[in-house]
């Protein structure tokens, strides 16, 4: 696969990405597998993977400003 923003391949790697849900309230996901762009960095979430980690970011504690979560698929 080619990255759409600079031509580069795309790895598939498994990263930590931040969601900010709100002024107040951060979610820091690991282990996400997504493919990753060699050259700039881009990278691109499947939708499968997108509709795990929605249900992810839906369970989390609403009084919580800051959780960690690993992801599972």
């Amino acid at each position: 696969m080619k990255c759409h923003l600079c031509g580069g391949r795309m790895d598939s790697v498994c990263t930590d990405l931040p969601f900010k849900l709100d002024q107040h309230r951060i979610v820091v996901v690991k282990d996400i597998p997504v493919e990753q762009c060699n050259s700039c960095g881009e990278f691109l979430i499947h939708d499968p993977v997108m509709e795990n980690l929605d249900s992810l970011i839906d369970s989390v504690d609403s009084g919580v400003e800051l959780e960690v979560r690993r992801f599972a698929a």
